[in-house]
């Protein structure tokens, strides 16, 4: 405001040389006064209007987020986490099927008669089963082969194996065999004791 002061004196004495000589010294001060009023109305105007442009312009301070005492704690992702597969080997379930060796079994590797032979009714015949120890262990004497099932046409329901086998070696049995009196087709089952393996004669009668 020191800056204006000798603009407004300026102001009045040129205002108060413009004026007639002829008007009373009272008149020329009232005017000198009102125009000064005038003039310092007017600045203290602009400066209002100056200091709400100031204000507007400036930015208005970010209200606190947290309240005092309180901290913040911000957590900033920098990339996409990714996940990386570890590869890993699945142990084979296929079972190797290893077959474990039997102590004692045995097997029929030839027969006679051959499977549906016919006979006629009451027709005698001979009946003949080659039996082979195809286990681990030998087998002690007089080891039996005896009747279980179907129709017995043999003339007998036992007999005896008369040595002992060694794993791989093979006894044959014979027997006299007869068929039926009526005509039919006839199955007749016989056991190697153990039981470790069965033989068998299929004919047909007419």
């Amino acid at each position: 405001m020191s800056k204006k002061l000798p603009l407004l004196i300026l102001l009045a004495i040129l205002l108060s040389s413009c004026l007639p000589s002829q008007q009373p010294t009272a008149d020329v001060q009232s005017q000198v006064n009102t125009a000064v009023a005038g003039t310092m109305q007017a600045n203290e105007q602009i400066a209002r209007s100056v200091e709400e442009t100031v204000s507007a312009q400036q930015p208005e301070a970010a209200p606190p987020s947290e309240q005092p005492g309180t901290s913040s704690i911000v957590f900033q992702v920098s990339e996409t986490p990714t996940f990386t597969a570890t590869p890993f080997t699945v142990a084979s379930a296929t079972p190797t099927n290893t077959p474990i060796p039997l102590k004692y079994t045995c097997t029929v590797i030839s027969r006679a008669p051959r499977d549906n032979t016919t006979f006629r009714q009451n027709e005698e015949f001979e009946i003949k089963w080659t039996v082979v120890n195809t286990g681990t262990r030998p087998w002690y004497e007089n080891v039996d082969i005896k009747f279980v099932g179907g129709t017995n046409f043999a003339g007998s329901k036992r007999v005896e194996i008369r040595k002992g086998l060694q794993p791989g070696e093979s006894f044959e049995v014979r027997l006299d065999g007869k068929a039926p009196s009526k005509a039919g087709y006839y199955v007749m089952t016989w056991l190697v004791d153990g039981p470790m393996c069965y033989a068998y004669a299929a004919i047909n009668v007419k």
